[in-house]
């Protein structure tokens, strides 16, 4: 099994990452291929993004090529699923240094993140 699957559920792109992935910029440019891939079917229409998974790791440069020009031309907005207090509050703190250049969230649930998206980031019918 990969560490990262990417796949189109409706208008949401998922980025399912393996329990205990330590994400580096191996996995990143994983993710990044898997979604410039989608989002050339998807008439290169920019992507409300998913993250879900327990990683057991984020690598610093990793983290800010995520939030850089390669991923802010294919994506709309970015949703962390953090289950954890303690790791959204972390989340936040890596946001606040990286700068996304696109809308990034963290929600608790795949629930939350796709009515999160839905509400600010509305798409009429494809």
């Amino acid at each position: 099994m990969t560490a990262v699957t990417v796949s189109q559920d409706g208008p949401f792109t998922l980025v399912d990452l393996k329990n205990g992935t330590l994400v580096d910029m191996r996995v990143e440019l994983s993710i990044y291929r898997q979604r410039l891939t989608l989002f050339n079917m998807n008439r290169q229409r920019k992507q409300l993004a998913i993250y879900v998974g327990r990683i057991c790791g984020l690598d610093f440069t990793a983290a800010r090529y995520a939030c850089g020009e390669d991923f802010e031309q294919i994506t709309e907005a970015k949703v962390l699923v953090l289950e954890s207090i303690l790791n959204r509050t972390f989340a936040n703190i890596m946001l606040t240094l990286n700068k996304p250049q696109f809308p990034v969230y963290v929600c608790g649930s795949l629930e939350q993140a796709k009515a999160c998206l839905q509400e600010k980031h509305p798409r009429g019918e494809q």
